[in-house]
């Protein structure tokens, strides 16, 4: 039960913020739930409130409450405003029996961003709460590292609307629209992983865990398996192969190996191209398709492997999102193709790709730089 002051106050910071007869009622009757005594008490120190919305949140208490005593009682300090000048509206007739209609609350919302290269990617969480506005959490997780940033603040329905606004503007891609149930359990997720890791946790999270708790549900694939056809999917070598295509795709044009993995692969396709031995083109070819082979076995055990597969999969449902039903699929069976080892023979093909783009942006990179040094040489 709280303090009938404090709930006294309480009204009167909601009546100095302009809040409605509605939101101040709702806030009072999440507060006090239906105790009698206190609702008795609150009823009879509203009547010290002379304001028009006090005599509103009155009159819906008298709406809401079927007891005589407390109707009684809400009547009287209605009669206490009216003698001090309040203007009382007509209340609907009392014919028939009062019921209390509870709030509806609206239901909690999630947004999630695609995945960057690194494997981070951006998770908001609105819990809305009556009379109070609503809870916004904000996370940048990993899937290597885990929690690596966390926030949560109340908010108004207006300053949401200009936060994500400002999160739309900041961020190069589209958060699209996610079961708050998923962001919740990908939140708990990142956070299990921080720990797994030795991480310290964050303590915005654990302060907040309690608004994830009650959302959250456990989930035991990826959410996009419930939003695709999956028969359509696997097993489709067409889609397979098309899955190479997708860095062509803006949500997966950053996509690269670091730099510290790839370069030793890249030195030797280098040195291939630039072997004083002199080799036929299809030697060259040969060389880099042994040269490619070889960074996929190295560079993707199965942990890493696991760990793309997941990441093809959030990314195929972000897709779907966004009306990208084609790349979505394509993301989708490359995901459902790494639950099995590489194949060395039938690599798979977005990894692969993955591979070459990855060792041609870094020597692209040192083209640019010998060229650079070339054209820096004065010629006698």
């Amino acid at each position: 039960m709280e303090d009938v002051q404090a709930l006294m106050d309480k009204v009167r910071t909601d009546l100095q913020e302009n809040k409605s007869e509605e939101e101040i009622f709702q806030s009072l009757l999440q507060l006090f739930g239906k105790d009698p005594g206190t609702v008795e008490k609150v009823a009879d120190s509203l009547a010290g409130l002379a304001h028009e919305r006090v005599a509103k949140v009155l009159q819906r208490m008298l709406e809401g409450f079927e007891e005589k005593k407390i109707r009684k009682i809400i009547k009287r300090s209605l009669y206490r405003l009216k003698s001090k000048g309040v203007a009382i509206e007509e209340s609907p007739s009392d014919k028939g029996k009062p019921v209390l209609h509870p709030f509806q609350a609206e239901s909690p919302k999630g947004y999630g961003s695609p995945i960057d290269s690194l494997g981070q990617r951006l998770l908001v969480l609105v819990i809305p709460h009556a009379g109070r506005g609503w809870v916004v959490l904000q996370g940048v997780v990993s899937d290597t590292k885990g929690i690596v940033d966390f926030s949560g603040q109340e908010m108004t329905r207006k300053g949401f609307r200009s936060f994500f606004q400002e999160i739309q503007e900041q961020n190069p891609f589209p958060l699209v629209e996610v079961e708050s149930t998923y962001i919740a359990f990908l939140l708990e997720e990142a956070h299990r992983l921080s720990l797994q890791k030795g991480s310290p946790p964050s303590q915005d999270f654990l302060r907040l865990k309690n608004e994830i708790e009650p959302i959250k549900k456990e989930y035991e694939r990826p959410l996009v398996y419930s939003h695709l056809q999956v028969e359509e999917v696997k097993g489709n070598d067409r889609m397979l192969r098309g899955s190479a295509d997708l860095f062509k795709s803006d949500l997966f044009a950053s996509w690269g190996i670091p730099e510290e993995e790839i370069r030793p692969y890249a030195d030797a396709v280098w040195q291939a191209e630039e072997s004083k031995i002199v080799l036929s083109q299809t030697q060259k070819e040969a060389r880099f398709q042994e040269i490619y082979q070889r960074a996929l076995s190295d560079l993707f055990p199965d942990d890493k492997r696991v760990r793309y597969k997941r990441r093809l999969e959030e990314m195929a449902y972000v897709l779907l999102q966004l009306k990208r039903e084609e790349e979505a699929r394509m993301s989708l069976a490359a995901a459902m193709d790494l639950e099995k080892p590489l194949n060395p023979f039938q690599p798979n093909p977005f990894l692969f790709q993955l591979v070459v783009k990855s060792i041609f942006t870094l020597l692209s990179k040192a083209y640019e730089k010998k060229k650079e040094e070339l054209s820096l040489i004065v010629k006698p």
